[in-house]
């Protein structure tokens, strides 16, 4: 497991030493490139060949680090300061043992006089302190601005789209819209022919089942899902069970058969549609438009797996305790 977290310590700890004394001995830039150049080559190959995936690996922890390697430039910056203006280093013409052998009671005042008492001195300071004055107006007036005329220009423009939607002035783009708006299905259960629509009733029954079992024997990591979302999700199960058993019910009214089979369960409900399939096409032009390609998402529910999928699913009605709907006997509305 690669422990990321020592991995970024030690990529900014190497950073801040780069950029710190990198004023003062320019050499250390390159030596910047030829170590990450090389820490790039080596822990890809790694993360590729050795290591197994790791936890909090992903593109938030990149993203953060970009945001504070600003803070190794004034590290640099301040650094650059204490040794281009340090007299002891680069010797004045009138350094003599006074300055060398400074008084331990100097006042603030007295330290940074003499330290900034050379021109060349104190146009480092103006120029570092020009430097950090311009990133704090660009940080707090200048991104404000830019992010508030960004996000005028996006709310011009939707407002523009929305319009252009609501006036629409060509004819043949009106016509098109209109052929849109009569194929066009906010219900994807109806859109299923019955056999597939049985077979995912029948899955919606058992995927209820077993989340039901496991939190009535709490069989799983509290931790991990808490009582209010299991209690979410198994509602959630329960409405995907009541959609499909409504659509059901909206396919039986069309044919007339909902007040004749109300009281049967909702396989032999699908039973009934399954047989009297084109009239539920002839009667409603909006539903079983969705072919059987579309629908194979699962092996099972193709149609070259028919008896596969007959096995599969008196496996899972006799585990649902569901009634059996003996296909020998065609019911017709």
């Amino acid at each position: 497991m690669m422990a990321v977290f020592y991995l970024y310590a030690w990529f900014f700890t190497n950073l801040l030493v780069f950029y710190t004394y990198g004023g003062a001995m320019p050499f250390m830039y390159a030596l910047g490139v030829i170590f990450f150049g090389l820490s790039y080559l080596v822990w890809k190959f790694l993360s590729i060949c050795f290591y197994r995936k790791t936890y909090g690996f992903d593109d938030e922890i990149p993203l953060y680090s970009v945001k504070l390697m600003k803070y190794a430039l004034f590290c640099h910056l301040a650094m650059i300061i204490f040794m281009y203006t340090d007299k002891r280093v680069l010797t004045p013409p009138d350094y003599d043992v006074e300055i060398h052998y400074r008084p331990q009671t100097e006042t603030a005042g007295e330290f940074f006089s003499s330290r900034f008492s050379t021109p060349a001195y104190v146009l480092i300071l103006l120029y570092a302190v020009c430097l950090c004055i311009g990133y704090c107006i660009y940080r707090c007036i200048v991104m404000p601005i830019v992010w508030w005329y960004q996000a005028e220009q996006a709310r011009i423009k939707a407002k523009i789209e929305d319009d252009q939607e609501e006036e629409v002035q060509d004819p043949e783009h009106a016509e098109f819209a209109i052929q849109v708006s009569e194929n066009f299905s906010d219900d994807i259960y109806k859109e299923l022919n019955i056999v597939f629509l049985r077979d995912l009733y029948i899955r919606s029954k058992k995927e209820y089942e077993q989340f039901r079992t496991m939190i009535n024997s709490i069989s799983y990591d509290v931790h991990k899902l808490s009582d209010e979302y299991a209690k979410n999700s198994k509602k959630i199960l329960k409405m995907r069970i009541q959609i499909i058993e409504d659509t059901i019910d909206v396919h039986l009214n069309l044919i007339g058969g909902l007040e004749q089979y109300m009281d049967r369960t909702y396989l032999f409900k699908l039973a009934v549609l399954d047989l009297n399939e084109e009239r539920l096409r002839h009667k409603d032009g909006k539903c079983l438009r969705m072919n059987d390609l579309t629908q194979s998402f699962y092996i099972y529910e193709q149609r070259e797996y028919q008896q596969a999928k007959f096995i599969l699913n008196r496996i899972d009605r006799e585990l649902l305790e569901l009634d059996q709907t003996e296909r020998k006997n065609p019911v017709y509305c």
